[in-house]
């Protein structure tokens, strides 16, 4: 029992010495390294305020200068600087003030400042006065009076003092903040070794307790890291799957603007029948291709978590009636009957384009198992604040033992060779998808022999699934 709880104190001191070892070094760190950012911001300031100097004599050799121009050539366009220069200086003068508001000297120097860059400004306001008025030999008498050239001396020198105070200072600083640099490094150099050979005995002394579940450790860190790798190839495979099927859609637009040419009679020149057909076939069999790329690049930005959204408040009976312009004529051919039953008005906030993607897919399904003369019923009707919408027909139904699978990436529900319909099996798991990340479900209900309804519930202005993006 002794031994016992003379271990226990032991792991408990020696896991303590480390951390409070660490957590010194770590606060005496924390002083100095805040002594070394003053010490930087100080030197930071020190730059600025230089800069800013540099500003004002920028402004006043542009006021200057723009004057000059001015009264030598007549031509408006050297007022640009000039003006330039005098909507700026004050507001620089006042930064440069706010800027030393802390020191005595360089306030001093900038009332200086401030009273020539006035003076200045005076007599050069005056020169262009007397220019602009016609009285050319009068503005320039006044500047050959070397006048405006004593000024702008006396406020280079001002500006001068100005740096100089401040390169002073900046030596100060910058010896400062070496040495706190330097005290920071001390610091850490000897208190980090403190803390590791303080780190280094405690862990000798618990080493032998501590071996067995360090393997333990050890083990799941390595089964993490492979599960990383391996998720790491599956991410690769995917992303390489969506880059391909991205290229393989590239040529299919080529191929289906061909087409399209050759429908026109004023590009190419007529066709006769056979050729017609062909190009026909040709066009219809390149949509069936886009629409297989199409479905496996949306189920692998499902898989990558990279889909986007955008969320709007809509008419619901709008979308429902765009469904019976986009699809009526997929039921030409079987002559299906495509009714929309929806009677309430709603509306929702959520994304109307994938919603028109998850019809599309389910529609789709519903006609390709639909028979001749058969029927599809579309709705939409509010439950418990949101919104469920169904697609129903009265094909021949799934037998239970395959509705599990029907959400499943590639699953069909005839899987042999000679399978009448076609598809990759993607629609429904993109259909899924869609829902689920609008924050909704979808679900089925089917009969074998009487038919099969899809429902999908959407909530009202849910927030959008956070590994996918709203845009």
């Amino acid at each position: 029992m002794f031994k016992q709880t003379t271990h226990a104190k032991l792991i408990v001191i020696a896991s303590l010495l480390p951390i409070a070892s660490f957590g010194i070094v770590g606060t005496i760190s924390y002083y100095e390294i805040n002594s070394f950012l003053d010490d930087e911001n100080w030197v930071k300031h020190t730059y600025q305020v230089v800069g800013q100097a540099d500003d004002v004599e920028k402004s006043i050799l542009d006021i200057e200068t723009g004057e000059r121009g001015y009264l030598l050539t007549q031509n408006i366009a050297f007022l640009d600087p000039y003006n330039s220069g005098l909507n700026h200086i004050q507001a620089q003068l006042d930064s440069l003030r706010t800027s030393t508001v802390d020191n005595p000297v360089q306030q001093a120097n900038i009332e200086k400042l401030a009273l020539l860059v006035n003076q200045k400004i005076a007599f050069v306001n005056q020169t262009q006065t007397l220019g602009t008025s016609g009285n050319l030999d009068a503005a320039s008498t006044l500047v050959k009076s070397l006048e405006g050239k004593k000024t702008m001396d006396s406020i280079r020198q001002v500006i001068n003092d100005i740096k100089n105070e401040e390169n002073t200072l900046l030596d100060k600083r910058s010896e400062a903040s070496k040495t706190s640099s330097q005290n920071t490094l001390n610091t850490i150099i000897v208190g980090t070794a403190i803390a590791i050979i303080i780190t280094i005995i405690s862990t000798i002394a618990v080493y032998k307790k501590m071996k067995q579940r360090d393997e333990v450790d050890k083990t799941n860190i390595e089964l993490h890291l492979e599960t990383e790798k391996l998720k790491e190839r599956d991410n690769a495979k995917a992303e390489l799957s969506a880059m391909v099927s991205h290229e393989l859609k590239t040529p299919l637009v080529t191929i289906s603007g061909y087409a399209e040419m050759l429908r026109d009679e004023s590009v190419l020149g007529k066709l006769n029948q056979e050729q017609i057909h062909a190009v026909e076939t040709i066009s219809s069999q390149t949509i069936k291709l886009e629409r297989l790329i199409s479905d496996i690049m949306d189920a692998q930005k499902m898989d990558l978590k990279k889909m986007k959204f955008s969320k709007r408040e809509f008419a619901v009976d709008d979308l429902m009636d765009e469904q019976i312009q986009i699809h009526s004529k997929l039921m030409n051919d079987k002559n299906i009957q495509f009714t929309n039953t929806t009677r309430e008005k709603l509306t929702i906030k959520s994304d109307p384009d994938r919603l028109n993607q998850v019809f599309a897919n389910l529609i789709k399904n519903a006609v390709d198992f639909v028979p001749d003369n058969g029927k599809i019923e579309i709705n939409a009707a509010r439950k418990n604040g949101d919104v469920v919408f169904y697609v129903k027909d009265n094909g021949k139904g799934i037998p239970k033992e395959k509705q599990d699978g029907l959400f499943k990436k590639f699953y069909q529900i005839d899987t042999s060779l000679k399978r009448s319909h076609g598809g990759t099996g993607l629609g429904l798991v993109i259909c899924k998808g869609i829902t689920e990340a609008l924050g909704g479900k979808i679900w089925l209900e089917s009969e074998v022999g009487k038919g099969t309804t899809f429902y999908f519930q959407i909530p009202n202005n849910e927030t959008i699934d956070q590994n996918h993006k709203e845009v």
